[in-house]
């Protein structure tokens, strides 16, 4: 077996004990709540589950701790076909992890009562008209998003930035921007980035007809152009754009200047999904009061579940200083996540999660400058060219290649006879295919940050916000894997080159 493979299937093994030893911890700590505050039938029902579903949760940690001590020489698609075992069995028991943890508790949970409790394993913790309405805020998010930001958040020496769980990220995008227009922030024009991803620049557009101007944030001079002409009222930029370009704005080097350009308070608001850990704005952030305010937002659908996809989730969080209502609003728009969702999140866990980053941002690289070697060397092919921040042809490879992770989705550029919709559908066919026969797993789908590859065709409904494009996400393949990969989306391309034209 390739030893870098070995080593990968090492780290994935790992990974997925912390998650199984974390779920039966959990599990564990349930029981004395459900003896005290549980109807004695409820008790013993959920008892006998959650005893099932730990015992699953220790034969998965054994299976383990096999695997991890199994000599190197063993066939790697065994060893592979065993950690997917493991890992959907994992990803299948996340929810029910949640749904047992919160499945004695009530949404809106009593804070006194005759008889029994209707607040299951929170009797004792509710208090009348502070947090008895879940959908108001409730303990179980507190605690994630106290562990969120200690994790995921480098702010040292810091009052701590406020940060609040949200039921997408999409639902954290429209928290932001209707706090912004009830509490007359937006007082003047707004600027955004074009590689924004298009369907938070329709909200904006709906949000603040007239307002919004575009800027090209991979010119950093111009950025600073427009917002020393416009002194806008809020920046909207997205730190890796999720377009056909695949935009990584120099924001080391803008956020500062940024702070030295406005004259006025305006508020930026930061999309980090595509960057997650490895972009860090409070770096760049000046520890006392500056007239830019700042707002992140991020899906958890993406990276934060480690590749389970198991629930809608998203976050948004400003520093101290920054004067709004978020927290007030997402009670007010009901756009909280609730508590078994919360509960389904697998824990902040930063070593793990930036170990993870690296491994797909590695197999991003090696597929990109694969793909792109055989655009430049092969005649008959559909393939023209790959947009990824880590190739020397990307113009952001400056400052992105001084970064441990430079995303983890690329771009097929086809060339120009073959930039249409019905052979970017063509294209998708032949690549899972052609992963098929070259014995590697290849999913078409949408989002990113899985255990495996998805092919796309992205923004298809984007209207005059986007172009359509091919996105390939890569994912956390061994280096054996990746290889047959490459493979399979070579002749893809190739194949596609000897369809008939339109």
């Amino acid at each position: 077996m390739d030893a870098q493979s070995a080593a990968d299937l090492q780290d994935d093994f790992t990974e997925l004990r912390v998650i199984v030893d974390d779920n039966s911890q959990r599990l564990a700590r349930l029981g004395r709540p459900l003896e005290r505050h549980a109807r004695p039938g409820t008790a013993s029902v959920i008892g006998e589950i959650v005893a099932r579903t730990s015992e699953t949760f220790r034969q998965l940690a054994n299976d383990l701790k096999v695997l991890q001590a199994t000599r190197v020489d063993d066939s790697l698609d065994k060893l592979v076909a065993e950690k997917k075992r493991i890992a959907d069995i994992v990803r299948s028991l996340q929810g029910v992890t949640g749904s047992l943890l919160a499945a004695t508790d009530w949404q809106a949970p009593s804070f006194v009562h005759a008889e029994c409790s209707q607040a299951g394993t929170q009797t004792g913790r509710i208090t009348g008209t502070v947090n008895d309405y879940k959908r108001d805020h409730h303990a179980d998010a507190t605690n994630y998003e106290r562990c969120w930001r200690q994790a995921y958040i480098d702010a040292p020496l810091r009052f701590p930035p406020q940060v609040y769980v949200t039921a997408s990220g999409m639902a954290a995008f429209s928290t932001v921007l209707t706090t912004l227009a009830t509490e007359g922030k937006i007082n003047g024009p707004i600027l955004a980035g074009q590689a924004c991803y298009f369907e938070n620049k329709l909200l904006l557009e709906k949000f603040f007809p007239g307002l919004v101007h575009y800027v090209d944030e991979m010119n950093t001079d111009s950025v600073l152009a427009a917002i020393a002409e416009l002194q806008p009222a809020a920046i909207f930029f997205d730190t890796l754009g999720n377009t056909e370009d695949v935009a990584a704005p120099d924001m080391e080097r803008l956020v500062p200047k940024m702070i030295e350009a406005v004259t006025r308070p305006t508020i930026l608001v930061l999309d980090a999904t595509g960057t997650a850990t490895s972009y860090q704005p409070l770096r760049n952030w000046p520890r006392g009061p500056c007239k830019l305010n700042l707002v992140v937002i991020e899906s958890l659908l993406k990276y934060h579940q480690f590749g389970f996809d198991r629930v809608s989730a998203g976050i948004m969080w400003r520093t101290g200083l920054t004067p709004l209502g978020l927290f007030g609003n997402r009670m007010h728009l009901g756009t909280g996540l609730v508590d078994a969702s919360v509960l389904a999140l697998p824990q902040p866990n930063r070593k793990l999660f930036d170990k993870r980053l690296r491994r797909m941002s590695r197999n991003a690289n090696l597929v990109a400058r694969a793909l792109e070697e055989h655009a430049k060397t092969t005649k008959m092919t559909a393939l023209a060219g790959v947009a990824y921040p880590g190739l020397p042809s990307h113009p952001a490879y400056e400052w992105m290649s001084k970064r441990n992770f430079q995303g983890s989705f690329l771009v097929f550029k086809l060339k120009p006879q073959y930039c249409f919709t019905a052979y970017y559908k063509t294209f998708l066919k032949l690549a899972v295919d052609e992963a098929r026969k070259a014995g590697v797993d290849l999913n078409g789908g949408s989002s990113f940050g899985f255990d495996t590859t998805r092919v796309y065709l992205t923004a298809l409904y984007a209207a005059k916000h986007a172009t359509p494009f091919i996105r390939v996400s890569v994912g956390t393949e061994t280096l054996v894997e990746v290889e047959r990969l490459i493979t399979a989306l070579t002749r893809a391309v190739d194949k596609l080159a000897y369809r008939l034209p339109l």
